[in-house]
């Protein structure tokens, strides 16, 4: 007696299930910035992906988890621009200003990808971590800094590094929130204020 053979869906390469991520998350995304975080589904994503909700969840166990997977491409896109334009620089100076003016220049020309990370409301309502915990950016970010923060002790002293470092991106990040929200203001070329925060502190 022969052995029935079963026939089933073949298995999905590595290469199929990436195109298949790829296109929810372009579709994710242009939901994002066209209806907000909080008024998209997972059945929308799945009709803007061409895809059957449950086919969805195979990808992604819920909203949050296409969320955090969009975060993370921003910013391993982010970091990787602010490490080679750092390494560019010859003085802790230098690069603390080419790594401010990488940032800046990354949310403003990205806006849209400013308002789903910073802007959205997911995290009133969730209990997942919020970005700088799940994408590492302040694991990323001391990676970026620990070169320069030898020479930034003979300039601050040894116990307030970090505090000027924290004021610093606060600082930096105020500055990207006001140019890419409040549009109508002329405001100055940004690398103006870097400069003046760096020169008044160094």
């Amino acid at each position: 007696m022969s052995q029935q053979v079963k026939m089933g869906r073949p298995k999905q390469t590595d290469d199929e299930r990436q195109v298949k991520v790829d296109k929810i998350i372009q579709a994710a995304q242009s939901l994002f910035v066209a209806e907000g975080y909080t008024s998209v589904s997972m059945r929308k994503i799945a009709a803007k992906a061409d895809m059957g909700t449950m086919t969805l969840y195979k990808y992604f166990p819920n909203k949050n988890a296409i969320l955090h997977h969009i975060w993370a491409q921003f910013f391993d896109e982010l970091f990787s621009l602010i490490r080679a334009d750092v390494g560019n620089e010859k003085d802790a100076k230098g690069q603390l200003r080419k790594m401010c003016i990488t940032y800046l220049n990354y949310w403003v020309e990205h806006k849209d990808r400013f308002h789903i990370v910073f802007l959205n409301e997911d995290r009133a309502s969730s209990s997942d971590e919020f970005f700088i915990n799940h994408t590492n950016v302040v694991g990323e970010m001391l990676v970026v800094i620990a070169p320069i923060m030898q020479d930034l002790v003979g300039h601050v002293g040894d116990s307030s590094v970090m505090v000027f470092l924290e004021s610093l991106m606060c600082f930096v990040h105020g500055i990207a929130l006001n140019v890419i929200t409040i549009g109508e203001y002329p405001w100055n070329n940004y690398e103006k204020y870097i400069d003046i925060f760096l020169d008044a502190t160094l």
